[in-house]
């Protein structure tokens, strides 16, 4: 069978019905008196009327239906031969009846004095030819000497279905492969579609004559809440999708004819996508350094992200620019800390605002314990922390200083020191810091106040039998296909120093249970750390030997390439990974499901920068995401596209 999926916006002629003389009637229905003239068994005479609509787009809705392509007319009294009628401006039992249905038609028909089964059926081309657009059979009294008008309600044929998305195009479009995507808004967002029997000629059938519509979902992903139920009782061909989280189902509909002899069930399936929204806040694919809002402010390599609920504003790393920068929910942005372009440098120094000096820092959280930024520079191995507030003032926390800098010491404050400091989390609670350490292999804490850094997983030792690469401050090449191993790397889970990692990344806290989650970005992995001593690290999704790849699924079916960034969102439970060198963002549950939810899929990797529902966004090299509770969604740094993200989830 066909099926049809148009925008709301090219539904051409929507409402299409049959006027019955200016008053409604239903099968079965006569106009005659209840009253017969004496005598023998007469000849009587009735008149159908039909009012063919126009051709292009009307509004309302009337008793019945006859579309607008209808071209002729077989009626049969009594399953006998068929009188057919041509219905054109120039049929001698025509006319013009007025803009909403400019032809006005009539058909008479004789027979005996009595009740009869007259059968009407409508085609789309002159003399009976074509398709056949609607049928049906009604009971008709005729008596003699009258010519009463028979109201008539047909029952349209159908032969396709069309669903029409009616939301905004930002939450809600067609495509080929997903089918229909909508937002999988978090909270009571309902989704509005309209669901239309068409008939052969694609025009709706609406109205009473109309097929009735039976419209259900099926095969809902786990945990997605994709439903549909009816909007309103007002437009009976309106319903409302709705979800929870991002997933997958079916839309099943069934338009079953309003008589049995216009035709059989129609039946059509339609994929459903529950999905994010991703837009771009503030930046462009330009080079250089800009602080001003929306597309006019400038990255040249943004990396961490932030985010602060006490103002709701996100703080950045723009490692290039060696700065940290603050961005309003609105798009504007501001360099607080950092000597940034024009007058620029990198170097190690504490101080108020601009009088600060970084290395290529990486990471930044907001610790709500003491309200400061802290921040992983990891070209000066050390820990960074940033008064939240005008001036701004930097102070070296953990690290050594510049002399004899980089290393892999457990001390107090600046006694202690770093290799290559990317990650960065908190446990709001008690203020303690977790670094990922990846040029030791190592997941360190930090306690605040006092600054006491330990290792509490890994150790030096790689995550496999070689040695380590550095982490990359190159773009990745469009036609790279992956930049890791498969069946190479050989990673250990188990307690404190027993476990390994190879180049760990990001890492997120997550306070319901205490537990840290790192992205092992040379082991494709997503591993957890518990934060109670022996710190005993385990894998919720990858496998070892390293299988590097792009595919969803659950625990050792599902596959990551680069994974880098992590973050927890508080409202649903859920973890989200940027998968870099997939150019994709990853929601992974705690038991390990894996799905993609923005980004193209595909074993071709696609970089660049698209706006829209999730399967059509691009991003170019996503490191770091934040949850904001407060805008239900991620905003994440897409470093090679140089600019700050939003995902509405």
């Amino acid at each position: 069978m066909r099926s049809i999926l148009r925008p709301l916006a090219a539904l051409g002629i929507a409402l299409i019905v049959v006027s019955c003389g200016g008053g409604g009637g239903s099968s079965g229905s006569s106009l005659v008196p209840t009253s017969q003239p004496p005598g023998p068994a007469p000849i009587g005479t009735v008149k159908l009327q039909l009012n063919v609509p126009p051709k292009s787009a009307t509004t309302g809705r009337a008793p019945a239906y006859v579309s607008p392509a209808t071209q002729s007319v077989s009626v049969s009294i009594d399953g006998n031969a068929a009188t057919v009628q041509n219905l054109s401006p120039s049929s001698p039992n025509c006319s013009n009846a007025g803009a909403a249905y400019p032809l006005l038609c009539t058909v008479t028909l004789s027979a005996s004095a009595g009740a009869h089964t007259v059968t009407i059926d409508t085609f789309d081309q002159p003399n009976a030819a074509g398709n056949s657009l609607s049928i049906n059979s009604l009971s008709v009294t005729f008596v003699a000497g009258q010519s009463p008008n028979v109201p008539v309600v047909l029952a349209g044929v159908p032969a396709s279905i069309a669903v029409y998305p009616t939301g905004p195009a930002t939450k809600m479009a067609l495509s080929p492969t997903a089918g229909l995507m909508f937002l999988a808004a978090q909270g009571t967002t309902s989704m509005p579609i309209l669901v239309e029997a068409l008939d052969a000629d694609g025009n709706p059938i609406v109205g009473p004559g109309s097929p009735t519509l039976q419209v259900s979902v099926t095969g809902a992903s786990s945990g997605s809440g994709i439903a549909v139920s009816a909007l309103s009782a007002a437009n009976p061909n309106e319903y409302t999708l709705s979800s929870t989280t991002p997933g997958d189902a079916t839309l099943a509909v069934v338009a079953t004819p309003a008589a049995a002899l216009a035709g059989t069930p129609v039946t059509f399936h339609l994929s459903l996508l529950a999905t994010v929204s991703v837009s771009t806040l503030a930046g462009s694919t330009g080079p250089g350094y800009a602080d001003g809002t929306g597309a006019a402010a400038k990255f040249s390599r943004p990396r961490g992200v932030a985010y602060d609920p006490a103002n709701g504003d996100f703080y950045v790393t723009d490692s290039a620019d060696d700065s940290i920068r603050q961005v309003t929910p609105g798009g504007v942005v501001t360099t607080i800390a950092g000597s940034a372009p024009p007058a620029g440098s990198s170097g190690f120094a504490d101080g108020p605002g601009s009088t600060a000096l970084f290395s290529s820092p990486e990471g930044i959280v907001y610790d709500p314990a003491d309200g400061n930024l802290y921040v992983t520079d990891a070209g000066n191995c050390a820990i960074r922390s940033v008064s939240p507030a005008s001036p701004y003032t930097v102070t070296t926390v953990a690290g050594a200083v510049p002399t004899a800098k980089c290393g892999n010491h457990n001390a107090v404050g600046t006694l202690a020191q770093f290799r290559t400091v990317i990650g960065i989390t908190v446990n709001p609670t008690t203020g303690t810091l977790y670094v990922v350490d990846s040029g030791n292999q190592e997941i360190r804490a930090i306690t605040v106040p006092g600054y006491v850094v330990s290792t509490i997983a890994g150790s030096r030792s790689l995550g496999f039998s070689g040695s380590a690469s550095s982490a990359s401050s190159s773009a990745p090449s469009i036609s790279s296909s992956s930049h890791a191993f498969n069946g190479g790397p050989v990673y250990t889970d188990g307690s404190g120093s027993v476990a390994t990692f190879l180049n760990p990344a990001g890492i997120t806290f997550d306070p319901t249970n205490g537990d840290l989650y790192v992205t092992d970005s040379g082991d494709c992995a997503i591993r957890q750390i518990s934060t109670a001593s022996p710190y005993t690290v385990s894998t919720i999704v990858g496998v070892s030997p390293t299988i590097c790849g792009f595919a969803d699924g659950t625990k050792t079916t599902a596959t990551f390439n680069d994974p880098r960034g992590i973050a927890y969102d508080s409202d649903n439970g859920d973890l989200y990974v940027t998968d870099t060198y997939n150019a994709a963002i990853r929601q992974v549950t705690l038991s390990g499901v894996v799905t993609t939810v923005a980004g193209v899929v595909s074993s071709i990797h696609h970089f660049g920068l698209a706006n829209g529902l999730g399967p059509q966004a691009l991003f170019y090299n996503p490191s770091q995401p934040v949850y904001d509770p407060a805008l239900k969604s991620l905003i994440l740094t897409d470093t090679y596209s140089r600019t700050i993200r939003q995902v509405e989830i």
